[in-house]
């Protein structure tokens, strides 16, 4: 990490981004490196430093992992808090455990998974809790989005904030003048592609989730092998991801 500048939210979380990656497609036999590496770089940009001090104030670590093992018909299992803070105070504190060798991971994943050996183990323990910390790292750290619960009323229905929208609107803002500048589309294509980005701005104005998600697919299937557009509906892609909109 010497050497890397850090600027900008978007350059620590980068940071971040890769350490956690690493750990997650890390082999289980080789995680004590990538467990390590995570946990440095979290002190290493100050940035990151000072917001994961932010989730630890106010959070008792026991209290907290005892809070997630729930007794089930089966055995036990590991469930994380709602809260984006608490779920990234929870796992940093676990990481660090197994990293200081005061928790062993293998027992770890014996005692809450349930797969026929250490390395499927893993796999779920890194779809369980490792994908969710890094999806509660992003939304909380990047966007200030504190509830990790994903709950709709009886029409499916979500509002997303208005610094939210206006992101949102400058996506679809560049795939509107892309597709007016297209020369190659027909008409017809031109007016149907515009139809779908004006669409889909109505939709997240109203937050309605089914329609959304319609509208996406309409649009995935519009843009099939337009590559200039590519880029741009990842980003969107990405967006409604980010607000579980899809």
């Amino acid at each position: 990490m010497p050497g890397v500048k850090i600027n900008t939210k978007e350059d620590a979380f980068r940071l971040f981004d890769e350490a956690v990656k690493a750990l997650i497609n890390s082999n289980f036999i080789i995680t004590q490196k990538p467990i390590t590496d995570l946990l440095r770089c979290l002190v290493f940009s100050d940035k990151l430093q000072i917001f994961v001090s932010e989730c630890l104030r106010g959070v008792d670590y026991e209290t907290e992992l005892a809070a997630a093992i729930i007794q089930t018909e089966t055995g036990y299992a590991f469930v994380l808090p709602k809260s984006n803070k608490r779920i990234i105070a929870l796992v940093t504190g676990l990481l660090s455990d197994f990293d200081k060798g005061d928790r062993s991971l293998t027992t770890f994943i014996r005692e809450f998974y349930s797969a026929p050996d250490n390395n499927q183990r893993y796999k779920q323990f890194c779809d369980s809790v490792l994908v969710p910390y890094h999806r509660a790292f992003r939304q909380s750290f990047l966007y200030d989005i504190d509830n990790a619960d994903t709950s709709y009323g009886d029409e499916g229905t979500k509002s997303i904030g208005e610094a939210a929208l206006e992101q949102a609107a400058g996506i679809l803002a560049a795939l509107r003048t892309l597709f007016l500048g297209d020369n190659k589309l027909s008409e017809q294509k031109r007016s149907d592609l515009i139809e779908l980005v004006d669409g889909m701005y109505y939709c997240l104005e109203r937050g309605d989730r089914r329609i959304i998600k319609t509208v996406w697919t309409g649009m995935k299937l519009s843009l099939t092998g337009m590559k200039k557009a590519e880029r741009k509906f990842s980003e969107l892609t990405e967006f409604l991801a980010l607000y579980a909109l899809l």
